[in-house]
């Protein structure tokens, strides 16, 4: 029974690693090559408070028994699970705003060998080479804990409640946001989410869960050496995850005990010299599932029943009269301190240069209050370039930008969007691993449900906010047309219905200020209609409008006025059909 109990809590320290790493690596999409040293720091903590003091030992520390702090490993637990979180917060704050993609790869796998070397050489904290032995087992009551079919319990209790902790925050409007930096996060913070915070506390969290595993594998063991905290054990980590399926906690349950079970089964069938192989088959193993199935076992959003995707039913859907009303009404408390048309953004003389080109020199005009303005010209007019400054994802070289009369220029996009202003893409910027109306519920401000603290704190109000939130998620999907494929994924729709959903999107956040870059782009004929139709329904709201667009036809159809750009300078303004009927105007637009 013993022998089968150690192999059950091999798998749930398995587990219970890979189920924290992906909520890092799934949800957030941030790769992390030193997660064994987070278990490890955990470990190492746990043994140095918990271990017998000098004066408990006599004075005089035993040889291979060293000393420590003797506190209870309940308190020990604790602490160590602080300082795993803080020991990922101090790496994270550079890692995540400075580094992406395999750059991140690189300083997690710096930290995984530049920590594991320092375990092995700082005696005096970590015991050297031979780490601490001799620490306490954990105790309940008068109970000692040390027959592992005793400790499997506490291990399969940690690993429920982990479980259950990355569950609710990786399945909660939290996780929504890590999904929607994973994929996007310019386009997170475009509509006036924060996009560091979030990150950092997914790295964190991560950490903590495997410091407090690490804690409670030192009780088990008796001992922390620094050989057991190696890349090969941070990659066997990753291996679980990548085996299961990346933002899939279930597959990482069936991928821990596939691997967990590996080399007992090793052991058992071709004895102890087949234990080096181990590596190479969780390398051919992994080489295999990214040939046959590179989204693991059970890929994200899918679980052990088969669920299956598809269009609203009719009566669940709101008609556009009916989104109208909600939506008008949830507005009622927006900012109208400017009466319509009168300057609402106010762009004055800016200036922008990419080494020796010009892209926006000295443009000035103003967006009016409850209407549509088009920034047209031919390609290379500098009309990205201003809705990127004005937005503050370009920092503009000389120049202001004014919303109600106040200077915000240079502002962060997250903040401008909190100031009432936000912006779509040329690029759609959708996440497509999520539903139309999960994307769509990304931009709805002020969500309890993405701080932690008010998931844990309040959940009950953070459940009924949630509610409220994909409510109105869906009526701005139904503004725009397309509520009947709410819970359909965006990788599913056409292009055309995807740019609807960035402008619901947009719709969601309830900024008042709504810059459209090049909606129809790329857009067939019938799509555009429905573009046309949403963008309409906008300005019924109320919202002042400025787009991007080289649709003549399209900008006609819809700007009450338009500002004529040619090499980053304003040359012209008027109403679309003023400004065509210009002979030079229409030539430099046409290039004839």
């Amino acid at each position: 029974m013993s022998y089968y109990a150690d192999i059950g809590i091999t798998i749930l320290i398995l587990m219970t690693l890979a189920v924290s790493l992906n909520l890092l690596l799934g949800y957030a999409g941030r790769v992390s090559m030193a997660h064994a040293i987070f278990f490890g720091i955990g470990g190492f903590t746990a043994a140095r408070l918990t271990l017998p003091t000098k004066e408990e030992l006599g004075g005089v520390a035993t040889s291979g028994l060293q000393t420590g702090a003797g506190w209870s490993w309940v308190w020990a637990l604790v602490v160590a699970i602080v300082v795993a979180f803080l020991a990922a917060l101090l790496i994270s704050l550079p890692a995540v705003r400075l580094v992406r993609g395999e750059y991140l790869i690189l300083l997690t796998l710096a930290f995984q060998l530049v920590a594991n070397q320092l375990m092995g050489v700082l005696k005096n904290v970590t015991g050297g080479p031979f780490g601490l032995s001799g620490i306490p087992s954990m105790t309940i009551g008068d109970k000692v804990l040390f027959l592992p079919e005793e400790v499997f319990w506490v291990f399969l209790v940690a690993a429920v409640v982990s479980i259950a902790i990355c569950w609710g925050l990786g399945e909660s409007p939290f996780g929504r946001l890590l999904k929607g930096l994973r994929e996007h996060d310019t386009a997170v913070a475009s509509v006036g989410k924060n996009p560091v915070v979030p990150e950092l506390l997914a790295f964190s969290i991560s950490a903590a869960i495997a410091g407090g595993v690490g804690a409670l594998a030192a009780f088990y063991y008796g001992s922390v050496v620094p050989s057991n905290y190696t890349l090969t054990f941070s990659i066997l980590i990753v291996s679980v995850v990548v085996l299961g399926g990346i933002g899939n906690l279930t597959g990482t349950v069936v991928g821990a005990i596939i691997l967990g079970l590996l080399e007992p089964m090793l052991r058992k069938w071709f004895g102890d010299g087949a234990i080096p192989w181990q590596a190479v088959i969780y390398g051919a193993a992994l080489v295999l599932m990214m040939r046959i199935r590179p989204q693991g076992l059970i890929p994200e959003g899918k679980g052990l029943i088969r669920r299956r995707r598809g269009r609203r039913p009719e009566a669940e859907v709101p008609t556009e009269a009916e989104a109208l009303e909600r939506l008008s009404h949830r507005d009622d408390g927006a900012d109208t301190s400017a009466a319509l048309g009168m300057p609402i953004v106010e762009v004055h003389d800016l200036q922008k240069s990419f080494g020796g080109l010009k892209a926006v020199n000295g443009a000035t005009f103003t967006l009016e209050q409850g209407k549509v303005t088009a920034l047209i010209g031919p390609n290379g007019a500098g009309k990205t370039t201003i809705f990127n400054m004005i937005c503050g994802s370009i920092e503009a070289d000389t120049g202001t930008v004014r919303l109600r009369g106040e200077d915000v220029t240079g502002e962060a996009p997250y903040k401008m969007a909190r100031r009432g202003l936000a912006r779509s893409f040329q690029d759609v910027r959708v996440c497509q691993r999520l539903s139309a109306l999960d994307n769509v519920a990304m931009g709805v401000p002020d969500q309890p449900g993405e701080r932690v603290s008010q998931l844990i704190l309040r959940p009950l109000r953070t459940r009924r906010v949630e509610q409220e939130v994909r409510a109105k998620a869906l009526d701005c999907l139904a503004l725009l047309g397309i509520a009947s494929q709410a819970d359909v994924l965006v990788s599913d729709l056409s292009y055309g219905d995807q740019k609807l959903v960035a402008i619901a999107r947009l719709l969601a956040t309830g900024c008042d200020v709504l810059l459209l870059d090049e909606p129809t782009s790329g857009v067939d004929p019938a799509s555009v209609e429905k573009v046309i139709a949403g963008i309409g329904r906008l300005r019924a709201l109320g919202h002042t409008v400025c787009l991007v667009e080289h649709s003549v036809h399209f900008v006609q159809r819809l700007a009450d006025r338009a500002v004529f750009l040619d090499q980053g300078t304003v040359i012209a303004e008027g109403t679309v059909d003023e400004l065509m009927n210009r002979r030079e105007l229409a030539e430099l637009y046409f290039g004839t």
